[in-house]
């Protein structure tokens, strides 16, 4: 809103009759150093720090820029006589508004940036009067030596093939010239010549699209789909963009779920044409030499592999993306990673007792033996009797290699019999077990 002078530079106000006062512009950007009021009353104009120019404000708070200058700020407006005339600082420069008008005038564009080199199509406008438009390209986002030159006339206001060459960025100019046969021809024509619209067509260059991560998460973590955004079906039939209709187009994250022996991939891909992207994962086990695949014509940019179905070792995973989908085929391009290794683990540790129990007085020694031959065990707790686990350390202090040894002091109260059991874990979390009898 207008009337929200948050952050506000500068400001126009409007003076009412009844002394009230109304804010007619604001800009969070642009900082006004003079202004002067029209004597139709249909405005101002704004003097701005904003590279030299100067915008008319009209009385619908509508800006429209009126001039740009090669100075830093328009100091002061002044009124004398039919003229108006523009004072600049950095560097000091006087400029004349005349009244009269000219039989002919052109207009630059901003530049255009296409993303990419692209290849221009067709550019078509609409105007009165006799309006021609010129096109020039380069590849540096100011024009400079490096540009082409100006290309001939275009005429048609229906369209014409853009000569420029294939660049990254382009600029059009408008020369706008008044009727030879009017009977006053500086007046009438540029009244008469407008220009109010420019299109222009253009294909970027298809750029690769890239994984710029591969996420590896824990062992036993599965990734789920979350339902997507429901989008009515003639939305989808009619090619339409879902988000000129408000509806996110923005992929959902998937649910983190329990899921045994899972090993799941999560990446993130870009592609800077926007184009929609399909993945492909491969692998192999460390030692091998060719990748394996295990899933094509992927749409999620995430996967859960059933950790079951690989055999114990330590593999690769290649992903590739690919923008086939948006492109013809013969220019779809594609781009790939390669994860860190990853550990699959299904084998559990073997847990046994070692020796028998050692009784003294109302205490028992219990040892065990842990072993893991995919990885190394990680920890390990006990329970006496299905009772609550408590956590032992191994008997090095540290549970962190594949062969453990953990020995356990029992409370033995009253006479009988006692089961020990104690549960071991790998890194991937795997766990084994092993249970002994203490009787007293």
């Amino acid at each position: 809103s207008r009337y929200d002078l948050t952050g506000a530079k500068s400001a126009v106000y409007r003076i009412l009759p009844d002394g009230g006062s109304d804010v007619l512009w604001n800009s969070a950007t642009v900082a006004g150093f003079s202004i002067h009021a029209h004597q139709t009353g249909n405005g101002v104009l704004l003097g701005t720090s904003d590279k030299g120019r100067v915008y008319n404000i009209g009385n619908d708070g509508r800006e429209t820029l009126v001039l740009q200058s090669n100075e830093n700020q328009i100091s002061t407006l002044i009124n004398f006589g039919q003229n108006l005339y523009a004072t600049s600082s950095n560097q000091g420069k006087l400029y004349r508004f005349g009244a009269e008008t000219i039989a002919e005038g052109s207009y630059e564009s901003a530049v255009l940036d296409a993303k990419a080199v692209a290849s221009w199509g067709r550019i078509w406008w609409r105007s009165s009067g006799n309006v021609q438009l010129q096109t020039r390209s380069g590849n540096t986002q100011s024009p400079n030596e490096t540009w082409s030159g100006w290309s001939a006339t275009y005429t048609d206001t229906k369209g014409a093939q853009i000569s420029s060459p294939k660049a990254k960025y382009l600029q059009w100019r408008a020369i706008l010239r008044g009727s030879e046969n009017s009977a006053n021809s500086a007046t009438s024509a540029t009244s008469a010549t407008s220009l109010s619209e420019v299109n222009v067509s253009f294909l970027p260059r298809n750029i690769a699209p890239e994984i710029l991560s591969i996420q590896v998460l824990p062992t036993n973590v599965g990734l789920a789909a979350n339902p997507p955004i429901q989008i009515d079906p003639n939305i989808e039939t009619s090619g339409l963009d879902p988000q000129i209709f408000g509806i996110a187009n923005a992929a959902i994250a998937p649910r983190r779920v329990y899921q045994r022996a899972a090993t799941s991939l999560q990446w993130t891909a870009e592609d800077r044409n926007g184009d929609k992207l399909e993945y492909a994962i491969y692998y192999r086990e460390i030692g091998e030499a060719n990748f394996k695949l295990l899933k094509d014509n992927l749409m999620e940019n995430f996967y859960t592999i059933d950790g079951q179905s690989l055999a114990d070792g330590r593999y690769i995973f290649r992903i590739t993306v690919r923008d086939s989908l948006s492109n013809p085929e013969n220019q779809a391009l594609s781009g790939e990673r390669l994860s860190e290794p990853v550990e699959i683990d299904n084998t559990a540790p073997t847990v046994s007792s070692i020796g028998t129990p050692q009784v003294s007085g109302e205490r028992a020694r219990v040892t065990f033996e842990a072993t893991d031959a995919a990885s190394f065990v990680s920890r390990a707790e006990y329970s006496v009797d299905g009772g609550e686990w408590a956590t032992v350390y191994s008997d090095d202090g540290i549970s962190d290699s594949p062969r453990e040894r953990y020995t356990m002091e029992i409370p033995l109260r009253n006479a009988g019999e006692y089961s020990v059991t104690l549960r071991v874990f790998d890194a991937n979390g795997n766990a084994g077990n092993a249970r002994v009898l203490v009787r007293k």
